[in-house]
């Protein structure tokens, strides 16, 4: 998938990459808790340090002003599943099958690691300044664009029977989502792994072919 290339973008004068993107998880997964506890604008800078284990001033290492925090849980996310699906090769698979499940399996591998993040995208998408919102809301066109491509190839193999890869790919990826925007009531029934297997299920069964079906 292409990356999305801005000055807008948080910047670090730190070059280590690999170290930015470990400090930078960090950093999203400690304000996440708090920000969904205590919501974005009544947590203080202080308060993020001491959530995420990092000083004042090796925090503002990784980011510049508080809303570079809120847009590093969007960010993060989003870079990690791409990451994710490369070190998996996902995008070589030829099976389109087993593609559009592994994909799927690690998409939601990752919504149950970061719940929260997901979480408090849905609730705090609106607090993001504009800039930020537009280059998040690409990366996430990207990412339904990443379904939507498995979908097509599919199709085009003769495996799935779907007439709007685009509709469906939008479909999935939201939910992908579900447990951490329901699981409040889902969970009344099923755990989180029984969700999870619902959700593949429900998608396998809107995308196979029916001759597909009978094989399976």
């Amino acid at each position: 998938m292409k990356k999305l290339v801005t000055k807008k973008e948080v910047e670090t004068q730190i070059k280590d990459n690999k170290l930015v993107r470990k400090k930078r998880l960090q950093i999203a997964m400690g304000a996440s808790k708090l920000f969904i506890k205590k919501g974005y604008h009544k947590t203080s800078m202080r308060e993020i340090s001491k959530a995420t284990g990092l000083t004042i001033g090796n925090l503002y290492d990784y980011i510049t002003k508080k809303e570079d925090v809120l847009y590093l849980v969007f960010d993060v996310f989003h870079s990690t599943w791409v990451n994710q699906l490369e070190e998996e090769k996902v995008f070589e698979i030829e099976d389109s099958i087993e593609q559009l499940k592994t994909a799927i399996k690690k998409m939601l591998e990752l919504v149950s690691e970061y719940r929260d993040m997901v979480l408090l995208m849905y609730t705090e998408s609106k607090t993001l300044p504009k800039y930020f919102l537009k280059i998040i809301l690409e990366k996430e066109s990207g990412l339904v664009e990443c379904f939507e491509k498995i979908l097509k190839r599919g199709v085009e193999k003769g495996v799935f029977n779907i007439k709007d890869p685009f509709l469906l790919a939008n479909i999935i990826v939201y939910l992908l989502s579900l447990e951490p925007l329901r699981g409040w009531n889902l969970k009344k029934r099923y755990n989180v792994e029984e969700i999870n297997e619902l959700i593949i299920g429900l998608i396998q069964n809107w995308t196979l072919s029916q001759t597909c079906i009978k094989k399976l």
